[in-house]
């Protein structure tokens, strides 16, 4: 496990709402309210403090390169996944491919309070595991699949 690299799939449809440069250091602010109010104090957002970045561009949808401070500019991006297995990460994004290269990575919550990347992973796996055993509840018996051992009574139609 590379939480530099695991984080971006936990913060899955988190959006990059604000940043700062300071030289090799870059600040995020990743705006993911369902997940974020879970935690106290209260409030909407993680900040991801990236040191010994060499690299932190966007590629948008027609192939041109910016520097992701360029991109905040015009617009928030929403992280959507990483497949990223080792440095550098790309992540695609609603405004393209985001690629970060660095060498440590710090947690904080938008309060200031230093978190732990375990305390991030298991309040989005505890958020996705309640939606998906809400969702369940909600489907009715002709929605559910044979493999949900699913029996009834009544013949769907």
């Amino acid at each position: 496990m590379d939480e530099r690299i695991d984080i971006w799939n936990l913060l899955h449809d988190g959006e990059i709402s604000a940043l700062s440069e300071e030289g090799d250091v870059l600040t995020m602010f990743v705006s993911i309210p369902f997940i974020r109010r879970r935690l106290r104090p209260l409030g909407d957002s993680f900040v991801l403090t990236l040191s010994g970045v060499r690299k932190a561009e966007l590629r948008d949808f027609s192939g041109e390169v910016s520097t992701l401070r360029e991109e905040i500019e015009t617009g928030t991006p929403d992280i959507l996944e990483s497949g990223s297995k080792a440095m550098p990460v790309i992540i695609e994004t609603t405004m393209g491919q985001l690629t970060l290269d660095f060498q440590g990575i710090r947690f904080a919550l938008d309060t200031g309070q230093p978190t732990e990347f375990e305390t991030i992973q298991r309040t989005c796996n505890e958020y996705w595991t309640e939606l998906q055993a809400r969702s369940e509840r909600r489907r009715s018996p002709c929605q559910r699949s044979e493999a949900d051992n699913w029996q009834s009574d009544r013949p769907c139609l």
